[in-house]
């Protein structure tokens, strides 16, 4: 294969353990340290609660893929379950010719039926799922909450020119970014964020954006296509974050206190924008619906209402309040398999068939068990409703017997 020559260097290396970044549909990295015959640690903001036995049921753990809450009415509690069972058969039954070939390669350093039965033998899941923004869940003895994990406390100085550009804003500063993704824009949605930020007396706004139409921007606006995310956020005077709801931009703006205004664009940026809104830590719009009178006045709501700032400080504390940094408990559990090994944090549930761990077989049981009982004892009412007829000189009674004879 042609990367036998890098996996080889790894072996000379004696590697003793393996973290592998996994999504639902991208788990061929599991190979790797299958190949290497060492142990690995899942590190992931999506998995698949089937495949990995977590006890998440569709009714309340909704899935990243849909701007749902944990609160589902019948409508979305059916559709997030199917969803569920769908990516799950899918990823779990379904390869491509190509990548059945390469499984059947990689056999032959230890046998496993599937990619799925690779993650469930992780010894640990690092999991992006935390109390600040994410819905409660139960968390097995194997999974740690590492959310926010590149979020922490800036000690870089910011570039002269931000930092000039910052403290000549009387009210305060905006940061607007989409991320590397979406710094290009259409030209007309370019006018209206700047139409509106025109409108903004006393506030400085600093946009990530590559301005390649050379669309008019007032004089408070400040672009640029890489921004110190992170160290803006942490300013002082930062009062509001525009952002496309990434998982990591959502977190750095929780951990400095910063509300957002979300403009979702794909996976779970939509997700993420609902939890927002949710927990009120911010808004949520629709970045192809949106007008400029509009997006104006979600900006004045936010930074005018405090609510949504003291919301956000309070998310921000209990953030930082932890024993442990997100950091720390990272690689104290890290540590921790390295040393001991995983089996005492692995439940009973990762070993069963999905049907057992569903408890399928078990209802099944209960279900034929139940119309035996019913069965029976239909037959047992209907036997003594005839005795006692029969008793009482029914006539329907003497007719049912004259015909047996």
């Amino acid at each position: 294969m042609e990367n036998d020559h890098i996996l080889q260097r790894l072996e000379e290396k004696k590697v003793d353990m393996a973290i592998v970044d996994s999504m639902m549909n991208a788990k061929c990295g599991y190979l790797i340290p299958h190949r290497l015959h060492i142990p690995w640690i899942t590190q992931s903001f999506g998995v698949d609660p089937f495949a990995i036995r977590a006890p998440w049921l569709p009714s309340f753990v909704p899935s990243i893929i849909f701007p749902l809450s944990d609160r589902m009415n019948l409508y979305e509690r059916f559709v997030n379950t199917v969803f569920t069972l769908v990516v799950h058969c899918a990823t779990t039954f379904y390869f491509p010719e190509s990548e059945l070939e390469i499984l059947l390669r990689y056999r032959r350093y230890g046998d496993f039926g599937s990619l799925d039965e690779l993650a469930s033998r992780s010894v640990l899941w690092l999991l992006d799922a935390g109390d600040v923004l994410d819905y409660p869940r139960p968390m097995m003895p194997n999974m740690v909450s590492i959310s926010g994990l590149a979020s922490e406390r800036s000690a870089d100085k910011l570039p002269p020119d931000v930092e000039h550009f910052i403290d000549g804003a009387r009210e305060g500063v905006i940061l607007m970014t989409f991320g590397s993704t979406a710094s290009r824009l259409p030209a007309h949605l370019v006018a209206k964020f700047a139409a509106a930020f025109g409108q903004l007396g006393g506030y400085r706004v600093i946009w990530r954006l590559n301005n390649e139409h050379d669309v008019e921007l007032p004089a408070n606006v400040m672009t640029g296509n890489w921004l110190p995310q992170n160290d803006i956020l942490a300013h002082p005077s930062a009062k509001l974050f525009i952002t496309h709801a990434g998982h990591f931009g959502v977190y750095e703006a929780l951990y400095h206190g910063v509300p957002m205004l979300a403009f979702p664009v794909f996976g779970d940026q939509h997700h993420n924008a609902r939890r927002l809104d949710e927990r009120s830590y911010g808004v949520s719009m629709d970045l192809q619906k949106f007008t400029t009178s509009s997006f104006l006045a979600n900006v004045r709501l936010i930074l005018d209402d405090r609510s949504y700032k003291d919301r956000v400080l309070k998310a921000s504390e209990i953030f930082r309040s932890q024993a442990q940094s997100q950091t720390e408990r990272a690689t104290f559990w890290i540590e921790h398999v390295c040393q001991f090994g995983g089996e005492h944090l692995r439940s009973a549930g990762n070993d069963l068939p999905l049907y057992s761990y569903l408890m399928l077989d078990v209802l099944a049981i209960l279900v034929v068990v139940l119309h035996i009982g019913f069965f029976l004892l239909y037959k047992l009412l209907a036997l003594i409703a005839f005795v006692v007829r029969k008793q009482n000189g029914h006539p329907s009674s003497r007719t049912a017997l004259k015909k047996n004879n």
